[in-house]
């Protein structure tokens, strides 16, 4: 039901990855409900950013990171996001994570960058990076995607 919801032109299943996440223990796919329909969602980390990029400037121990959030469209701007990455960071405090980050698109994510900024994050600084991940497709075939990213973090 949540890939459906939330990924279902999406044929490398990022929403079974998430969970998969959680059961390993490495962090908790956190999702928003209304009427038993899931609206929003963020993954948090137990560790992180695990990017080159990103750990050669900063010591990323203690160090939560956020992914993949999203808000379907009719319900932005009505609290769910915040609602979810307040949660997720109280829970990597919890975890004795003493910074929390996630990665926003640089060109085209302006929305959400502005939330995480009203949020407390701050841009890290040391410019874009790109971000790539290999997935496999539905069909079995490996796949690469990249996007090219901006680094935020927050003081818990």
């Amino acid at each position: 039901m949540i890939e459906n919801m939330f990924s279902p032109d999406d044929m490398s299943n990022p929403q079974y990855r998430r969970f998969e996440v959680q059961q390993r223990g490495e962090g908790v796919y956190l999702i928003g409900w209304y009427n038993n329909t899931p609206i929003g969602g963020f993954l948090v980390h137990w560790s992180g950013p695990n990017d080159d990029h990103v750990t050669k400037y900063l010591d990323i121990t203690h160090s939560a990171m956020l992914e993949g959030g999203l808000t379907i469209d009719e319900y932005r701007r009505k609290g769910v996001a915040t609602a979810i990455i307040q949660e997720a960071e109280r829970l990597a405090k919890e975890k004795g994570c003493a910074h929390i980050g996630l990665f926003v698109a640089s060109t085209n994510n302006p929305g959400s960058k502005q939330l995480y900024e009203k949020l407390g994050y701050i841009d890290w600084e040391y410019g874009e990076c790109t971000v790539s991940w290999e997935f496999i497709e539905t069909n079995g075939n490996k796949r690469i995607d990249s996007e090219n990213v901006i680094y935020m973090r927050k003081s818990l």
